[in-house]
């Protein structure tokens, strides 16, 4: 299994990639359409692959796209790019030999080319597509020069310079040689030193990720450790006191005693409560699920708001982190829509797939602006924010004035 941080920079790279082949495809549509219009609107007599030729290579971005998305490791992504890498400088060595760009700017057709694989791939397969890229250009090149295969250009030129050896062996060293290595050189070096910032920027954000783990866990079991502190000595201390209570009012029958008796009674439930809250026993001896419902019944016993409840038995979570994140996630959530959305009804849905954990509280209250609360808010939304991205997962607030609250938590289960 991929270790997080290493799925994390997958899926970065994955989007970056996606994002050049929508500037691609927007730049093949531009050229189409420029194409189309000196074609048939400006009268321009110049083959017809020279149309054909984009729109495939812009249909070809489609299956690519998809390859792209579903790799698995950094290896595969980069065969595939360097496949699709491939075929873009096919396409664009046909495209300079049709427009007859051997002998002028078709030199700078594969500069982009030049420029991505550089800066995507490793190094050993960018330098393979420059050289290739040198080779193809310098081949067409050479090949019009020795008559092997036919001239064409969409302009008309009386230099006829694709036949002046010199111009040739110039253009090939200058242009192909000179422009490509020269740009494939700078943007290697341009990348090693954004991949080095970048590592570094992932190994502290790796450290931060292990430490707030940690102190996760230390909060907890320092919860836990008072929790029973409370319900063991201070509970039982209690109990004790008002037992012995009891035996004094039976021989007196006091009423002071019987005061003081419902004092120690409220004493003893208020410290129950106090240990749940600090540390629910249920969630580390049946799940998260069940302590979620006691939760909810909590509230509901305190208020007078209607809730409902769609909790998946089959969610058992085995990590005791991301337990205490939900089930903490799912306090704050409650505790807010109860005291700032003044709602009168509240769900509360737990549900989970094969390597997911979602967990969604919605009520129909008062509502508010998300981002002006982002802005001004305490450490509540804060906190469930930082936990949940730090263990990997996604938390998203959808609320407006007047139209109720849905927050949601998507959690991987690794």
């Amino acid at each position: 299994m991929i270790p997080a941080h290493e799925e994390r920079s997958l899926r970065e790279l994955k989007d970056i990639i996606q994002q050049t082949v929508k500037v691609r495809r927007v730049t093949l549509s531009l050229f189409l359409i420029m194409a189309l219009y000196f074609r048939f609107g400006a009268g321009l007599n110049f083959p017809l692959p020279l149309i054909f030729s984009p729109l495939m290579w812009g249909l070809l971005t489609i299956p690519f796209s998809k390859l792209i998305q579903s790799q698995n490791t950094k290896e595969s992504l980069n065969n595939i790019h360097f496949g699709y890498f491939f075929v873009e400088i096919l396409i664009l060595t046909y495209l300079i030999h049709i427009i007859g760009g051997a002998e002028w700017i078709g030199v700078a057709y594969y500069v982009f080319s030049i420029l991505y694989v550089n800066f995507f791939l490793p190094t050993a397969k960018a330098w393979t597509l420059t050289v290739l890229a040198v080779v193809f250009f310098a081949g067409i090149s050479y090949a019009e020069l020795a008559g092997l295969i036919p001239h064409w250009s969409i302009f008309n030129d009386d230099a006829e310079l694709y036949k002046n050896s010199f111009y040739v062996t110039t253009t090939v060293l200058a242009g192909g040689v000179g422009v490509y290595v020269t740009t494939a050189y700078t943007v290697q070096i341009f990348a090693d030193l954004f991949r080095k910032k970048n590592e570094s920027l992932r190994e502290r954000e790796f450290k931060l990720q292990k430490l707030w783990k940690e102190l996760i866990s230390v909060r907890e079991e320092e919860r836990k450790r008072i929790s029973k502190r409370i319900h063991d000595q201070l509970g039982q201390t209690l109990m004790g006191v008002k037992m012995k209570l009891d035996i004094l009012y039976k021989d007196t029958e006091d009423p002071r005693l019987k005061e003081v008796k419902e004092l120690i009674s409220e004493a003893i439930t208020e410290s129950r409560n106090l240990s749940h809250l600090l540390r629910p026993s249920m969630l580390d001896e049946l799940g998260l699920a069940p302590s979620i419902r006691e939760l909810v019944e909590n509230f509901g016993a305190s208020s007078d708001v209607t809730f409902s409840l769609a909790l998946d038995s089959s969610s058992k979570i085995e990590a005791e982190q991301r337990r205490v994140i939900l089930y903490r996630a799912t306090q704050e959530l409650l505790n807010n829509a109860i005291k700032h959305g003044n709602p009168s009804r509240v769900s509360v849905e737990l549900k989970s797939s094969d390597s997911t954990v979602q967990l969604s509280v919605e009520d129909d209250g008062s509502g508010f602006d998300p981002d002006e609360v982002a802005r001004e808010s305490g450490l509540g939304l804060k906190g469930i924010q930082e936990n949940i991205t730090i263990a990997g997962g996604d938390f998203s607030i959808d609320s407006k004035e007047g139209e109720g609250t849905r927050a949601e938590i998507n959690l991987p289960l690794d």
